[in-house]
Formats: structure tokens, C-alpha cells, sequence
């Protein structure tokens, strides 16, 4: 996470304003959503292959209290990265925008990603196998995005990409930055990241992630 967050400082020494404020909410948005998913899927894995997480289990700790605790842990490094690319934003090229509201927005976004990071984590075998659910998902949800945000895709499907988690998380990060409030549009990407988190955790993570992880 500190790597990619020197990478993006490098970056932005060498393109224009304007640039820098067009690609900082694809950089964040890439550490917020993707590096979550990775960082839950790698640690759930890892767990299992050195038994760790049957250890946790009998622990006198609750199963929310183990999940809460992942979340946090992969919330840090999305506001490490966010905090950071922020900060170099301001001092290279001196532009500043609604702090706050970018942090609550990173955090529902992060949480929603880490949710699903959490259920590509529990469908795999392995973590090769996770890795290719984390392949089809950037294929199918998160490749749009790019496309979108590079203006490939017409902007005229955007609500029809709002579908996504991650162009809503995208959408919510590029309106900090650009400043270009849409009320509908965050009103709509927060319900949804929200929606989304409740019922993974509630139908699908919360209630088969002692199983995977008994099973190993």
C-alpha cells in the first residue's frame, strides 16, 4: 500500500494539475476497492493454510468481533493510501476539497468491497482460485469503470453502470475530488454499497465464514 502510494506521489510530480485532479479518484478508488479485496482474500487464505483462523474460533471472542476486526484492519491501509495521494494532491499541486466527506465515502465504499472480498474469499478452494474470482469480478465490474472514467464508455450509461459496487464507490470518490455534486447519483451509490454490505454479510459471509474456515 505504501509502495502504490509513493508510485501515485511520482505521478503527480510529473503530470499537470488537471491531470492529477482527473486520475486521483481512479488511483484511490483502485486502493480502496481492489487492495481491500486482495488484502481479505490473501489473509482469510493464509489463516487457513497455517490453521490460525481454527485457532480464532475458540477463542472467547465472537465471530462479528473476528470480521469486524478484518475490516478495520483493511480500512486502514484504504485511508493510508486515500490520506497519503490527499496529501500529495495538496502540496504538489495545491488542490483541496471536502476531506470529510471523502473519508465517509471510502469507508462505505471499502467496507463493501471488503464484504465481497470476504465472499470471493469463502466460494475459492485457494487462493489461486480466489485470485480468479478477483479476475472475473475487475472483468466484469471494475474494468467498465476504467473504461468509463477514461471516457471509453459513453457517459450516457452511467446510471446504467451505477449497478456496479464499483462504479458507485468510483462515482462517490470522483465527486469529492472534482467537486461535481450529483445528489441523486451519492444518494443512490451510499443506499446501494450499504444494501450490498448488510445482506453479504448477513446471508452469505456471516453465515458460512466458520464453516470455511472449520473446513480449511
Amino acid at each position: 500500500s505504501l509502495v502504490t502510494s509513493i508510485l501515485w506521489i511520482i505521478i503527480f510530480l510529473f503530470i499537470s494539475k488537471n491531470d492529477a485532479k482527473y486520475i486521483a479518484p481512479l488511483l484511490i478508488y483502485v486502493d480502496v476497492t481492489l487492495m481491500a479485496m486482495i488484502f481479505i482474500g490473501a489473509s482469510l487464505h493464509f489463516e487457513k493454510q497455517e490453521s490460525t483462523i481454527k485457532s480464532m474460533m475458540v477463542l472467547p471472542v465472537s465471530l462479528g468481533e473476528i470480521l469486524t476486526a478484518k475490516v478495520v484492519a483493511s480500512m486502514v491501509l484504504a485511508l493510508e493510501s486515500t490520506i497519503i495521494t490527499s496529501l500529495a494532491l495538496l502540496f504538489i499541486h495545491g488542490v483541496t476539497f471536502n476531506y470529510t466527506l471523502l473519508i465517509l465515502f471510502v469507508i462505505i465504499a471499502g467496507i463493501a468491497h471488503a464484504v465481497i472480498g470476504f465472499l470471493l474469499a469463502i466460494i475459492s478452494k485457494d487462493f489461486t482460485s480466489m485470485l480468479g474470482w478477483l479476475s472475473l469480478y475487475i472483468l466484469i465490474f471494475a474494468l467498465p469503470t476504467i473504461l468509463f472514467t477514461f471516457e471509453i464508455i459513453d457517459k450516457k450509461y452511467d446510471w446504467l453502470l451505477m449497478i456496479s459496487p464499483s462504479h458507485s464507490a468510483n462515482d462517490l470518490i470522483t465527486s469529492v475530488v472534482s467537486r461535481n455534486f450529483e445528489a441523486g447519483k451519492l444518494v443512490f451509490g451510499c443506499v446501494y454499497l450499504i444494501f450490498i454490505t448488510v445482506i453479504l454479510l448477513k446471508y452469505f459471509v456471516y453465515p458460512r465464514f466458520k464453516d470455511n474456515a472449520v473446513r480449511g
